[in-house]
């Protein structure tokens, strides 16, 4: 008889685990697309702010790791919220009772420590995965583009703002430039899904993760920071087979919105990746943004390639 066992994970000890059981469950849903997870993504995650708030479990059948999650309790929301992080299994356990328990308990200890609601996301093909969310009372709440564009299909022109001054920024070499770049982010996002105020250490961690090199652009009018992009590449583009860099953020102060101020850092945050040796640039957008940066995307010849589903499930 198998003996299925739920456990803590042991910090210094289960890292490979974490890694394994991530890999093979991501690949199954985006095949040789998928960056594989390694040891300078959990070192990076261990030392961020993030991990103090976290309790990764382990399922275990017979003694053999099938299955991890990472639940978080996020205290900057008030009352507490609750994410579940990563949630990986094997695919022979997928959809099973093992699966259902693994988030059963997650969301326990989410619960014991005062969340009163849960958030998750999932990728639009992960059905079973849906499913498992919709028979604990998650509900669909928000839905997610990831968007595309190759190198080969970059417009030759576009419309840009003739007045805006751009220069890098280095947060962390610059603790002015990171406090700028803080300030702009916490106003511009102030309507947006999800919102709450970033702390300076937090967007500090953003830039930390050595496996990725930043390109971190501030967009500048009559010497006020107005926006900024973040541009980034794996440090090894070169060994990967799938070619990808991200614009992992681009914002832009309310007042100076549709002056083409984001279309001038988007050209720029895509020059940079493409020197990089990029082939493909991705991002990702909330269907309802209220800025209608969608639109913009679109026009930069960027295409939607799959969807990112969020859930909330009340406590």
């Amino acid at each position: 008889m198998r003996r299925t066992t739920i456990r803590s994970f042991k910090e210094g000890q289960d890292e490979d685990i974490w890694i394994e059981l991530v890999n093979i469950y991501y690949t199954r849903y985006h095949g040789e697309e998928y960056e594989p997870m390694d040891r300078d993504d959990i070192e990076w995650f261990e030392n961020t702010p993030w991990w103090r708030n976290t309790n990764p479990l382990i399922a275990e059948i017979s003694d053999r790791p099938v299955g991890i999650i990472v639940p978080r309790l996020d205290k900057a929301y008030s009352p507490p919220k609750g994410f579940i992080w990563t949630f990986a299994v094997r695919p022979e356990i997928e959809g099973s009772e093992v699966e259902r328990a693994l988030l059963e308990q997650a969301i326990s200890w989410l619960s014991q420590k005062g969340a009163k609601e849960v958030q998750t996301t999932a990728r639009d093909t992960m059905k079973k995965r849906i499913l498992l969310y919709k028979s604990k009372g998650f509900k669909p709440i928000r839905s997610f583009s990831i968007m595309r564009l190759k190198k080969e299909e970059v417009p030759s022109s576009v419309q840009l703002n003739p007045y805006v001054k751009l220069r890098r920024a280095y947060p962390l070499k610059k603790e002015e430039d990171l406090k700028v770049l803080n300030d702009i982010y916490n106003d511009a996002f102030l309507e947006h899904f999800n919102f709450r105020p970033t702390s300076p250490e937090e967007m500090r961690a953003w830039f930390k993760h050595e496996k990725y090199e930043n390109f971190v652009l501030l967009a500048i009018l009559e010497d006020r920071p107005i926006g900024f992009i973040r541009a980034s590449v794996s440090r090894g583009i070169h060994e990967l087979k799938f070619k990808r860099g991200y614009i992992f953020l681009i914002c832009v102060l309310k007042p100076y919105r549709r002056k083409a101020i984001g279309t001038t850092l988007m050209i720029e945050g895509i020059k940079w990746l493409l020197s990089k040796g990029v082939e493909v640039i991705e991002l990702g957008v909330d269907d309802e943004n209220p800025t209608g940066a969608k639109r913009l995307y679109e026009k930069l010849g960027f295409k939607t390639v799959y969807k990112s589903l969020t859930f909330l499930k009340r406590l």
